[in-house]
């Protein structure tokens, strides 16, 4: 809990940083930003916030789809929760490595076992790196011209960012097909835990081990046999990375831009993601709006690609995680109001 509060700390000081940095290189006055966005249309901003909470909602359709197939009878809304958690607990922690402990924690409070959850979670995560990699690669077949035309700092990165997820879907089909390495994994951790000298604790994690690799199989083997389920899991997925994308197109737009070119602001947001994903800091503060601002130097003024990537980012990132830290916090108090009421009520 400290760890997460103290990265908390630190994202919301890269964040103030960065806009600061934004603003002291662009030349811009708050007042100056004020006013673009006041001149901003409406019309456009609206589908953008759409866009974002389509970014929640769709990744928190697909877990709920996966449950409902291993045979949880998750609720929708209940999927916007794990969906938000993962959200914004992966924004405030580096490599985005507090999201899925911190989604997993709602859907065991909620009754899902840990195999199920292990399981969701992987096969999810899965799909998700697999529609980045989708729009990446359209964006470099279809684009090309486009990625050629970023800084080199920029393509080294993005580069490796492909690289970097081609290595993790990868690992994590791996760990679907052989839970022999969990197996590895799992009496690894049980000979550290030996010997730290608490046998009792590592003799009972080892009974657990057998029964979880067990239920962990017959899992994989269910959802493996659900063709349907993997397609529909990866659409909804490439919808939510299409929906966050489409967000920096709506503000393009907001800020009357050229319709002609929403296709190109969607391709080189794509690189931008592609190129930041990987990057080992919080929410890749920072990096993300650095290469906002390099990559939309390309159609826009400077002082434009510095309005877009504020105004875009402040949507797509720093909203996204206000909204979904309030999911988060309204679940934790229902979560204990329910748990309250059973034990008054004397249910275990």
């Amino acid at each position: 809990m400290k760890k997460k509060v103290l990265w908390a700390v630190i994202t919301t000081i890269l964040s103030v940083l960065t806009i600061y940095t934004l603003f002291y290189n662009s030349g811009l006055s708050l007042t100056e930003l004020w006013q673009d966005i006041k001149e901003a249309s409406p019309l456009w901003l609206v589908p953008a916030a759409l866009c974002m909470l389509g970014f929640i909602f769709f990744e928190g359709r697909s877990l709920v789809l996966i449950l409902r197939t291993l045979g949880y009878p998750a609720k929708k809304r209940r999927g916007f929760l794990y969906a938000s958690a993962d959200i914004y607990f992966s924004s405030i922690t580096p490599s985005a490595t507090g999201g899925q402990p911190a989604s997993a924690y709602f859907m065991h409070k909620d009754g899902v076992t840990a195999v199920e959850v292990t399981v969701s979670l992987i096969l999810n995560l899965t799909m998700y790196t697999l529609a980045i990699i989708t729009l990446g690669l359209i964006s470099l077949i279809f684009f090309p011209r486009i990625f050629i035309d970023f800084a080199l700092p920029c393509k080294i990165m993005i580069l490796i960012g492909i690289l970097a997820m081609g290595l993790l879907t990868a690992f994590f089909i791996i760990l679907l097909k052989k839970q022999s390495i969990l197996l590895k994994f799992g009496n690894l951790i049980i000979k550290i835990i030996h010997k730290l000298h608490f046998k009792n604790t590592a003799e009972r994690f080892k009974l657990k081990l057998d029964t979880m690799i067990e239920n962990y199989n017959e899992c994989v083997i269910t959802l493996a046999g659900k063709k349907r389920l993997l397609v529909k899991t990866y659409l909804l997925n490439l919808l939510q990375r299409t929906a966050q994308i489409l967000v920096t197109v709506f503000c393009y737009y907001a800020m009357h831009g050229n319709l002609a070119n929403g296709l190109k602001i969607f391709v080189i947001q794509t690189y931008i993601v592609m190129g930041s994903n990987f990057i080992p800091v919080p929410g890749a503060v920072g990096i993300s709006e650095f290469l906002m601002y390099l990559g939309y130097s390309m159609l826009l003024s400077e002082e434009g690609a510095y309005t877009l990537a504020i105004l875009s980012r402040g949507i797509s990132f720093y909203t996204c995680s206000i909204i979904s830290i309030f999911t988060v916090i309204l679940g934790y108090i229902m979560i204990r109001l329910r748990s309250n009421k059973r034990k008054k009520e004397g249910i275990k």
